[in-house]
């Protein structure tokens, strides 16, 4: 399987290298330079133009992977100047991307209409997956998944991977997956607000050492909040904004148009927006939610 990478960003990188190391045929394409380099650095293949894709990936079936933000997917993905003007009949894409699922559809019926088949994969992992494996949901059709199943399994840290549904399923998940993020890191925040305001002074370093391992809460999400207490004077120095990418929104109007009660999402949700407000940014808790999201997934942080 020839594979491209197209958008080399923080997770686009990892998964090019993760895949190469695999020993699969990886091409890279990236806008901008430096990510190009950085890719050739460890050994990785890549090109300046779209148009050379195909040549440099070679003969055999093709798998165009786009790593881009769903804000810039649909002129890229459709533009005559974007991936459009590569693929062929029988050629494999995959949108790695957090799209709505709805436009995921939408899109892979697009792409049915010219024989290119068309997966979505709700990829999470953040910044650590090059080394520890992605979690990785994944929508498409069945009959295409035994071919292409291999990659998933390589970028997966082993059984945490899978075809979940049709075309708009692995979005979905992946869309929900964010929601219940929002809503766990919402009450761990908060928890730890409330230490802080405690009357004992509380080391908390060591009290997340002690939710760390055989405590109900115990999970990766406690673990970084250990690596934020090994360092506690960078929380004073952080601006507690904290940025909502849309799925979480998004995740809060499905569980309304299905008639779900989602209200502790939807309440970190309404957290988020509220963090634009000067006068919420030195909330505690809104602090930790920001260094949170800085730990997993590389997201700037706004310092004081």
């Amino acid at each position: 399987m020839n594979i491209a990478i197209l958008g080399l960003g923080r997770m686009g990188m990892q998964i090019a290298i993760r895949l190469k190391n695999a020993g699969f045929n990886v091409v890279g394409w990236n806008r901008g330079e430096d990510p190009r380099k950085e890719f050739e650095s460890v050994g990785g293949k890549t090109v300046t133009n779209i148009k050379d894709l195909p040549a440099a990936l070679g003969d055999g079936q093709k798998l165009y992977w786009v790593m881009l933000p769903n804000t810039v997917l649909e002129e890229f993905l459709f533009n005559e100047e974007g991936i459009s003007s590569v693929l062929q009949s029988g050629d494999i894409i995959v949108d790695g991307g957090n799209s709505f699922y709805r436009e995921t559809q939408r899109r892979s019926a697009e792409f049915a209409k010219r024989g290119v088949i068309m997966y979505d994969s709700g990829t999470s992992g953040g910044v650590h997956g090059l080394e520890r494996g992605f979690a990785i949901m994944v929508g498409g059709p069945k009959e295409n998944w035994p071919q292409i199943e291999p990659i998933f399994k390589a970028l997966s840290s082993g059984d945490n991977y899978g075809l979940v549904g049709s075309s708009g399923a692995g979005h979905f998940v992946k869309m929900v997956h964010n929601g219940i993020e929002y809503g766990m890191m919402e009450a761990i925040a908060e928890g730890y607000g409330i230490l802080h305001a405690s009357e004992f002074d509380l080391d908390l370093n060591k009290v997340s050492t002690i939710y760390q391992t055989g405590s109900v809460i115990s999970s990766w999400l406690i673990d970084l909040m250990k690596n934020i207490y090994t360092n506690p004077e960078v929380i004073d120095s952080t601006n507690g904004f904290v940025d909502a990418t849309g799925e979480g929104e998004w995740t809060v109007q499905e569980a309304k148009r299905l008639g779900v009660d989602a209200r502790v999402i939807e309440d970190s949700l309404v957290v988020r927006s509220e963090s634009k407000d000067p006068a919420n940014q030195e909330k505690y808790s809104n602090k930790l939610l920001a260094l949170l999201r800085q730990q997993f997934g590389g997201h700037k942080v706004e310092k004081k």
